[in-house]
C-alpha cells in the first residue's frame, strides 16, 4: 500500500503544486474549519440556486463520486451536497482559478498537471481512498462548453479503476445555465444534484471479459457515462457518435 512517505520526490509530469500535505488526513483544525464553511456553502447554494439533492449516498468507507462537469461551480455544488467531505481531483487550470482557487486549495483538492505524468497525484488519490475518504472525479476529463455531456475519458477513470471501492455516478443539472464557462457571476437558476446507485468494483472489473485492460477501461468509462446520462436526462455522447456512424454506413 502506498504511504504518504512514498509521495516524496520529483514528478516527471511536473506537478509542482502537489506536495505531501495532499495525502495526509486533514488536521483537526482543518476539519473544524471545514464543516462550518461546508454548512455555509450548502445554505448559500440552497438559497441562491434552490438546490435540490436527491438520493445522497450513505456509504461508509472510501468511494468515488463521478459527476458531469459543465460549470466551475460543480466542485462547490457537489462538495456541499455530499454528506461527507470530498477530496477532488482537478486540473491545475481549475485548481488555480482566481475566483475559487482558494476553496480548492483549502479543501485539500489534488491538482493534476495538464501534460500528464501525475505519478504523485495518483498516489495521493489512492492513499486518500485507502484511508476511507471520498474522492471526486469528472470522467469527461474537462469542462463542457455547451452544457451537454462530453465523451468519457478513460484516462480520468483509470485514476480509480484498480481501486476496490464503489463508484457513485452523479448528475448535476442546471449548473451550466447558472454559470457557463466565460460568465463572471452566477445566475439564480434552479440546480438539481442527483446521486445514482453505486457501481461496485466487481461490476466495473467484470466488463469486457477476456479483453485487455484498455478495453475493460473503455467499457467501464462507457458504463459510468451511461449512468450519468440517465441521471441528467441527456444522451451519452458515445451513443450519439455510434448513431451517426450507423447512419453514415447505411
Amino acid at each position: 500500500m502506498t504511504s504518504p512517505n512514498d509521495l516524496q520526490g520529483d514528478d516527471p509530469g511536473r506537478t509542482p503544486i502537489l506536495d505531501n500535505r495532499w495525502a495526509q488526513v486533514p488536521s483537526r483544525l482543518n476539519s473544524l474549519s471545514y464543516w462550518p464553511v461546508w454548512f455555509g456553502m450548502r445554505m448559500a447554494m440552497k438559497i441562491w440556486f434552490r438546490v435540490r439533492i436527491e438520493n445522497a449516498p450513505k456509504l461508509a468507507g472510501g468511494y468515488v463520486l463521478a459527476a458531469n462537469h459543465t460549470s466551475f461551480l460543480d466542485p462547490i455544488l457537489l462538495g456541499s451536497a455530499a454528506p461527507r467531505r470530498v477530496t477532488f481531483l482537478m486540473t491545475e487550470v481549475v485548481y488555480r482559478s482566481p475566483l475559487l482557487g482558494w476553496f480548492y486549495r483549502w479543501s485539500r483538492s489534488i491538482p493534476l498537471a495538464a501534460r500528464g505524468g501525475n505519478r504523485l497525484a495518483l498516489r495521493a488519490a489512492r492513499w486518500a481512498l485507502a484511508q476511507g475518504r471520498v474522492l471526486g472525479i469528472y470522467p469527461e476529463g474537462g469542462l463542457s462548453r455547451d452544457g451537454g455531456l462530453m465523451l468519457g475519458s478513460p484516462g480520468a477513470v483509470s485514476l480509480v479503476f484498480n481501486e476496490a471501492v464503489p463508484i457513485i455516478p452523479v448528475g448535476i443539472i442546471g449548473a451550466w445555465e447558472a454559470l457557463p464557462a466565460g460568465r463572471a457571476f452566477p445566475l439564480p437558476r434552479r440546480i438539481t444534484i442527483r446521486f445514482g446507485a453505486p457501481i461496485s468494483h466487481e461490476e466495473m472489473t467484470s466488463l469486457a471479459p477476456g479483453e485487455d485492460r484498455k478495453a475493460r477501461l473503455q467499457a467501464a468509462t462507457r458504463l459510468i457515462m451511461e449512468r450519468i446520462a440517465t441521471l441528467t436526462g441527456a444522451t451519452p455522447r458515445e451513443q450519439e457518435i455510434a448513431t451517426l456512424r450507423a447512419a453514415m454506413r447505411d
